[in-house]
């Protein structure tokens, strides 16, 4: 496929309406007992746009779910202006999603995004039923995006990312090397082509959770063997910091969503129905569940 063609497919699939053949595995995840079927929020990390979502969602939609893709305040913007945006501008995006949908939302984070989804969970637990961390950040109460990146002595993120007047800039020369190493060329070619600057004030805000309101939301892992902006090692202390219903792990970078699209999404209609797929349900080798 041409770049030309992907980067068609990437901003278009967010607002596609045709839908995909179901598989047999689609078929297995039909037969579980609860039929409610949830509709994904999905929240792109740093760096990213709502874009980063668009081969994920056909095979949601495929499989009869309601899919919407936030694009977070200040993307495309002049850098400028993004070191006047906060973390709660992050959370009443993901806010007027979920006040819109009514079926039971399943809201899923991916890196940054994890902090924006826990956020969001805290001002509005009555409005989600699952939260899913993807390669995402799992931060405690009290803590930062920032410090617990800063603990990670295993990511390459430093020498991806160099920081001017409140905004992190990537370095195109290691993005796929630290990003999309085991992804496609055609992807990571429109992924250079959309990355935008980040602000640095939503890695700085103190997570604020308390157990009677984003702790009373299930949460699950996904989590990520290959990851070099957020090492194994780190995801796992995250996730013994807060212990998660369900962890899934995949043998994939930190872009999975780019790398093994279908793979992602059926690990998302798994845990949104809450019961771990059969064997023959499995996508692979390289997804492995465990409750």
């Amino acid at each position: 496929m041409k770049a030309e063609d992907a980067e068609m497919g990437m901003r278009h699939a967010i607002g596609a309406d045709a839908l995909m053949t179901a598989s047999p595995r689609d078929d297995c995840v039909a037969r579980r007992k609860s039929q409610a079927k949830a509709h994904f929020v999905l929240v792109h990390g740093a760096w990213h746009g709502a874009w980063c979502w668009s081969k994920v969602i056909p095979h949601l939609r495929a499989r009869g779910h309601g899919v919407t893709a936030v694009d977070l305040p200040g993307r495309w913007r002049d850098p400028k202006e993004l070191v006047a945006l906060t973390a709660d501008d992050y959370v009443n995006a993901v806010e007027q999603v979920l006040l819109t949908v009514h079926d039971p939302i399943v809201l899923v984070g991916h890196s940054l995004g994890g902090a924006t989804i826990s956020l969001a969970a805290e001002r509005r637990p009555d409005r989600v039923r699952l939260l899913v961390y993807l390669a995402a950040f799992l931060v405690p109460n009290g803590q930062t995006v920032r410090s617990v990146a800063d603990a990670d002595n295993r990511s390459s993120v430093p020498l991806l990312v160099h920081r001017e007047m409140g905004v992190s800039y990537i370095n195109h020369d290691l993005a796929n090397e630290v990003l999309y190493h085991d992804c496609g060329e055609a992807d990571t070619q429109v992924a250079h082509k959309l990355l935008c600057p980040e602000p640095s004030t939503v890695m700085l805000a103190p997570i604020k959770v308390t157990p009677e309101r984003f702790g009373r939301v299930d949460r699950a892992y996904v989590e990520c063997l290959q990851d070099r902006a957020i090492s194994i090692d780190a995801q796992r202390a995250m996730q013994a910091a807060q212990p998660c219903r369900q962890v899934v792990t995949m043998d994939a970078s930190h872009s999975p969503f780019l790398s093994q699209p279908s793979e992602v999404a059926d690990i998302l209609v798994r845990l949104s129905v809450g019961i771990p797929c059969s064997k023959e349900c499995r996508s692979g080798s390289n997804v492995d569940v465990r409750g």
